[in-house]
């Protein structure tokens, strides 16, 4: 049976991704830094217990932490995936971002387009992509993933928080266009490389954009609050997009993203409804 392992496992997608693989028969062993229940503790993820296939989860996801530790971040982030690389002996997954593509593009990104390092985040990402690849692994470009769970750092989550409410609800910027995936469609994609044993370099998000204008009103709506006005509070003068290509991934892997944005928002709303009157 194919044991693998998975770095980051208590951020994010790495705790439902573990849940996801347990339930469907797979030995996983769970990586983490921090002393936690049914987790292999590490002081370095370069330590990480070896197995049949490793997934990398574990990179500061703040892309403005990141960018404050300057190259620093740069080494300590590529120091441990060549090691982890070599340990694997080519059957590495690293999850990398679509912020590589920059935000310049109005058409969804290929894979086969330039990429741009903008910042450290982005350099990072790309460092640790061509030390994946050139030892043979497997690279995926995510796009914005949101579910329950979520970092309280981003944009959606700022959202929620001003809903239902009264008043105005203000965003940062409200022009950028970005790529929404349900983290549940990501899990999908990951299960699908590991049984295809996949190679190479993929993306995998909705293949959709939204502003965050957009994503607001959706929000509004589904509480019954589409009268409340949206406001950005520092609105940006130059256009902002960020849409992944995912024909490829598509093709590749019999993959497709399995419901609208509206439904998967209504389900946050619901949990969070939920969650508040438990």
């Amino acid at each position: 049976m194919t044991t693998v392992v998975i770095t980051g496992a208590a951020g994010f997608l790495g705790r439902a991704l573990t849940i996801h693989l347990v339930g469907n028969g797979l030995t996983v062993i769970p990586v983490s830094r921090r002393p936690l229940p049914g987790m292999s503790q590490v002081q370095d993820y370069s330590q990480s217990p070896v197995g049949d296939v490793l997934i990398h989860l574990a990179e500061e996801p703040d892309r403005n932490r990141v960018n404050s530790l300057g190259e620093a971040y740069i080494r300590y982030a590529s120091s441990a995936v060549k090691v982890l690389s070599s340990r694997f002996n080519q059957k590495i997954i690293y999850a990398s971002s679509g912020a590589v593509y920059g935000d310049e593009n109005k058409n969804p990104c290929k894979t086969d387009m330039p990429v741009v390092a903008t910042d450290v985040y982005s350099k990072s990402k790309l460092v640790n992509e061509r030390i994946v690849l050139d030892s043979g692994g497997t690279v995926v470009r995510l796009s914005n993933l949101f579910g329950d769970g979520m970092s309280a750092n981003n944009v959606m989550s700022d959202i929620l928080r001003q809903i239902p409410g009264a008043g105005p609800l203000r965003v940062h910027d409200d022009k950028p266009v970005r790529d929404y995936l349900p983290v549940s469609d990501a899990i999908s994609a990951f299960s699908l490389l590991l049984e295809n044993n996949y190679c190479g370099l993929v993306n995998i998000g909705s293949g959709i954009g939204t502003s965050v204008r957009a994503l607001a009103e959706i929000f509004l709506s589904l509480v019954g609050q589409g009268y409340r006005e949206v406001i950005a509070t520092e609105p940006s003068s130059r256009p902002s997009i960020n849409i992944l290509d995912i024909s490829e991934t598509m093709r590749i892997l019999d993959w497709t993203p399995t419901s609208p944005l509206k439904d998967q928002l209504a389900r946050l709303i619901y949990n969070k409804a939920k969650s508040a009157h438990e």
